[in-house]
């Protein structure tokens, strides 16, 4: 009875200090955001550019690839240039719609108070208008609007983790060899697990990033084809919302859709620009993405729902664009050790996952 007691006062002990851990990480991640964010935006950025640098290995001159180091550089500096034009770019469109917004608020009142005058039942009508007060459009805008600010801001300081990731590359494998002298058993464990998760994580925000990249200047394509003005913002849009499954390809197709009709006044321009580019998203969503993701997310629908509303709980809008390249790199991370395997096995989509170097 007495080795009975003990073990379920020893069970009940690890049950009280898992949760009591989960709760600590949940807490540190609320309170540490501005800390936390910036680093793991760095550090799927400094996959990206990894996956730049061994694409950049493959240009050889006079039969020679170009320096580890040279490449690493290049692929940063390119990242930079690109960040800081995508960012003038965008803010010179938000500055522009910015001015433009009391017009476009006091179209959607117009149009809602035709709305209600067509209906012509006082009842339906009120509800109606009183349906279309409680939408706190600035609001959300708001919130959108500083989820994106808060990257910019941080933008400095997300480069300057990538770089010290960057010089860390050439030390990692000495100090995996400095932990290991012997090179035995452990350490070609070891070695081996990290490349695995290494290479699957670059691939996966690597092929991503690529669809994503498609898939908004496909939609910049249409946009300046149908005559709609700030194409580049609702195009980045599209980018920044593909990452998000499920409802991200939706509101990236309301927004310009909705900005259409309430700047012409014409449902028709609503439903030609919203069915265009959900077009476009269904297309490489359902059929060129699954072809050309081959290391996906392999999370389950229903986490990935639960990791849309954990993280966007915690960090907002910022935080359900991370949620799905943040967990997916977790199941690749609990693949590789033999005490969570369970875990990442329940998380992943059919119960498949990395195979653990033994």
């Amino acid at each position: 009875m007495d080795n009975e007691n003990i073990r379920t006062s020893s069970r009940s002990e690890r049950i009280f200090y898992s949760l009591g851990s989960i709760a600590l990480v949940i807490l540190g991640l609320i309170y540490f955001e501005n800390l936390i964010k910036p680093f793991v935006v760095a550090v799927l950025l400094w996959f990206m550019i990894d996956q730049l640098k061994e694409a950049l290995g493959k240009i050889q001159i006079k039969g020679k690839s170009l320096p580890a180091g040279i490449r690493s550089m290049l692929a940063f500096l390119f990242v930079v240039i690109i960040s800081y034009l995508a960012t003038d770019i965008l803010i010179s469109n938000l500055e522009e719609m910015a001015v433009l917004m009391p017009e476009a608020m006091s179209n959607l009142n117009m149009y809602m108070q035709e709305a209600s005058s067509f209906l012509r039942d006082p009842k339906y009508a009120a509800y109606l208008q009183k349906s279309f007060n409680s939408i706190d459009f600035t609001g959300v805008a708001g919130s959108i609007l500083n989820s994106f600010s808060g990257i910019f801001t941080n933008l400095v300081v997300i480069l300057v983790y990538v770089i010290f990731f960057l010089m860390e590359d050439t030390n990692r494998r000495n100090k995996i060899q400095k932990l290991f002298p012997d090179k035995g058993r452990k350490y070609n464990k070891i070695n081996h697990s990290l490349t695995n998760v290494g290479g699957a994580v670059r691939a996966y925000v690597w092929q991503k990033t690529l669809i994503s990249l498609i898939t908004a200047l496909l939609s910049f394509v249409i946009l300046k084809i149908m005559g709609i003005d700030y194409a580049f913002l609702w195009s980045f849009l599209v980018f920044v919302f593909n990452f998000i499954p499920y409802i991200g390809p939706l509101f990236s197709s309301l927004f310009p859709a909705i900005f259409a009709f309430l700047m012409s006044g014409d449902m028709t321009q609503f439903i030609y620009v919203f069915l265009a580019m959900e077009i476009v998203q269904i297309i490489l969503g359902n059929f060129v993405e699954p072809k050309m993701l081959s290391k996906g997310t392999n999370l389950g629908p229903v986490w990935v729902l639960v990791a849309l509303a954990f993280w966007g709980m915690i960090w907002g809008i910022a935080g359900m664009i991370l949620a799905v390249p943040i967990t997916a790199v977790l199941v690749i991370v609990l693949s590789q050790i033999a005490s969570t395997r369970h875990i990442a096995t329940v998380l992943s989509e059919k119960g498949e996952i990395m195979e653990l170097e033994e």
